[in-house]
């Protein structure tokens, strides 16, 4: 007799989860990171968020970043991400789809 075996097409879900960052105390006088993947209209929102924060922390440096893989769309590496973390205090970053 046929044995007929029906599976789930669907992979499991990966669960990983990080802590977000603490809180900075102040914004004025930090330097801030802007991150940007290459994806279409991330740098304006960068540029949006720059000037917003400028705006209200005049003190506030910003320092911009890609990441160092990829053409079409680039990557933040373990070691981009910790160059970028021992330059500034705070990140913003943007992706879109």
């Amino acid at each position: 007799m046929a044995r007929l075996e029906i599976l789930n097409p669907v992979a499991k879900t990966v669960e990983y989860s990080v802590k977000p960052a603490a809180r900075l105390q102040a914004i004025d006088g930090a330097t801030i990171g802007l991150y940007w993947n290459i994806k279409a209209g991330g740098d304006a929102a960068l540029d949006k968020t720059e000037g917003l924060l400028r705006a209200r922390f005049p003190k506030a440096k910003f320092r911009r970043y890609t990441g160092s893989v990829g053409w079409l769309m680039r990557h933040c590496t373990a070691e981009d991400a910790a160059r970028i973390a021992s330059e500034v205090d705070a990140v913003v970053g943007t992706t879109a789809d």
